[in-house]
């Protein structure tokens, strides 16, 4: 995992909110992504993606998780979702998913729509 990590504090240095996952579970953040979720790091690590997400959301991403656990290659790369955070019930952000083969994880980069 450090090497994900390594990565996240990278994207974090040039500015960009990351996370990565392992089949449902968030297993590392960068400080910007968990401030972006209104969490700190640490609360972040072991929560499931649809955990953080507005209950319109919930499903979207149940189906795109599941339809990448199976290997579906027509996924977009990019899409959009809310999530809620302790002070707003909706969020919209773009998520930009990357498969990490090294790690047997998924990268997601967040960024808030405006």
């Amino acid at each position: 995992m450090d090497a994900v990590n390594k990565l996240l504090e990278a994207l974090e240095e040039c500015g960009e909110a990351a996370m990565a996952y392992r089949g449902r579970r968030i297993v590392a953040v960068n400080a910007l992504s968990a401030a972006m979720l209104e969490r700190r790091v640490e609360e972040c690590a072991g929560l499931e993606i649809i955990e953080l997400c507005a209950e319109e959301s919930i499903e979207m991403i149940q189906d795109y998780m599941r339809r990448r656990a199976f290997g579906d290659h027509n996924l977009p790369a990019c899409y959009s979702a809310a999530f809620r955070t302790p002070s707003r019930p909706r969020v919209m952000l773009t998520l930009t998913v990357v498969k990490l083969h090294t790690q047997d994880a998924v990268l997601v980069i967040l960024r808030e729509e405006e």
